[in-house]
């Protein structure tokens, strides 16, 4: 099973990688972003955070 979209030389896609909509991750489409109104204020929280230090240690 493979993508199927066409291309821009006009030749249907062939990548095997499929998600649940049929379509390949090039072909499957963005995120729209949120609909809700709390969606819409999460998403403008997130450039806020103040940066937490990640350990590779899992502490």
């Amino acid at each position: 099973m493979t993508c199927g979209a066409k291309t821009r030389a006009g030749t249907p896609c062939q990548q095997k990688a499929i998600f649940a909509n049929g379509r390949c991750k090039w072909h499957g489409g963005c995120s729209t972003g949120p609909k809700t109104e709390a969606g819409k204020q999460r998403a403008a929280l997130n450039g806020n955070r103040p940066k937490q230090k990640r350990s590779h240690t899992g502490e």
